[in-house]
């Protein structure tokens, strides 16, 4: 079965065809559809959409880049069987830091932690990417059905198209859900290797999982939802990581707009930081990358179902080289070599789904 997902995106690479694919957490359906054609995202297609199926991603900020509406023409719906491989049995692949990659760290971090002591922000998401500097193109069906196999409570992707180029990844973060007339959102922060999982977890990562959920709580009083399931914080698995997540699900009522909700929701504190615009300030004046669509959000809408996800554990995919895109989340707590080590643990995820060479 993952034989024939790979075959067909290798002839969909090769023809360098406009596609999407994706499988949600908990399915076990691959979705394949091909672009037939593409507009800039408004958020006002989430309460009106244009098309009867259609597929967004969004980036992190609109400064630099736009985001996307696709319209897909479905090409297949193929048998990916929840089929988890050991993540112990599994070899990341070793990527070589650069000898400048940890001091350019360590002073973005420490001119953040500057402004979290000075009590400018209460939390900021600082973030590195990390290169490949090997061609993967052709390994890009591998790495995908990988990422199927060993990541089955993950919305796993792959996006390549004109416009934003080739992204794929397995997150395991929801933005936004509507499905039967329900709303569903979670906040998910707090980061630590599965073997602490049985220790008790910090202040720090109770403070830093606590801001995300204030906020969602906070936006919920803005938007009149008083009616509302908040379950958690509970413990969840990520591949070789866990988190802390607080679900929230409420009815979508007739003066509720779906759309201007989920733009005030973007990008939660879990990606950006609290307070929002200061910490979106901070992290263009301190980071020395473009997030581009790291950090966004993206998934399949229809005129009755929205399912989008925030876009982490996930790579751009290049000619000669490829990025992949970890962070983490700061609070005056922060010690900075666990900072550094949470994003070696967060890149794995990507890592050890690419073929290793001999």
């Amino acid at each position: 079965m993952y034989q024939e997902i790979q075959t067909t995106l290798q002839q969909l690479l090769r023809d360098e065809q406009s596609f999407y694919a994706f499988r949600q957490p908990g399915e076990e359906v691959l979705h394949l559809s091909t672009i037939q054609a593409t507009e800039s995202f408004d958020y006002g297609l989430l309460d009106k959409p244009t098309t009867e199926q259609g597929f967004v991603m969004f980036p992190f900020s609109q400064q630099n880049e736009q985001g996307w509406w696709f319209t897909g023409d479905q090409l297949l719906e193929l048998v990916a069987p929840q089929q988890q491989e050991s993540l112990s049995n599994l070899t990341s692949l070793q990527v070589d830091e650069l000898p400048g990659d940890f001091p350019a760290y360590s002073a973005q971090f420490k001119e953040m932690m500057a402004a979290l002591e000075k009590g400018e922000v209460q939390k900021v998401i600082l973030s590195r990417t990390i290169q490949v500097n090997h061609a993967l193109i052709n390994e890009i069906p591998k790495i995908f059905t990988r990422l199927l196999q060993q990541y089955p409570k993950a919305f796993v992707y792959l996006v390549a198209s004109r416009q934003t180029g080739i992204w794929l990844g397995a997150s395991p973060e929801l933005l936004f859900s509507r499905q039967d007339g329900m709303c569903t959102t979670v906040s998910l922060a707090g980061t630590r290797p599965n073997d602490a999982a049985g220790s008790s977890w910090t202040q720090k990562e109770i403070e830093e999982q606590g801001l995300v959920s204030n906020y969602i709580d906070n936006l919920l009083k803005v938007f009149k939802v008083t009616r509302y399931q908040k379950e958690g914080p509970f413990i969840i698995k990520a591949g070789n990581l866990t988190h802390l997540k607080t679900t929230y699900a409420f009815e979508n009522g007739p003066f509720f707009k779906v759309a201007q909700f989920v733009e005030a929701l973007h990008p939660t504190p879990a990606l950006c930081g609290e307070p929002k615009e200061i910490a979106m300030q901070l992290i263009q004046q301190v980071e020395k990358h473009d997030r581009t669509f790291y950090g966004g959000f993206l998934g399949p809408v229809n005129k009755d179902t929205i399912n989008l996800y925030v876009n982490i554990r996930c790579m751009k995919v290049a000619p000669d080289h490829s990025t992949i895109f970890v962070g983490g989340g700061l609070t005056r707590q922060s010690d900075l070599q666990s900072e550094w080590n949470e994003t070696i643990l967060k890149s794995k995820t990507l890592l050890s789904a690419i073929p290793t060479r001999p």
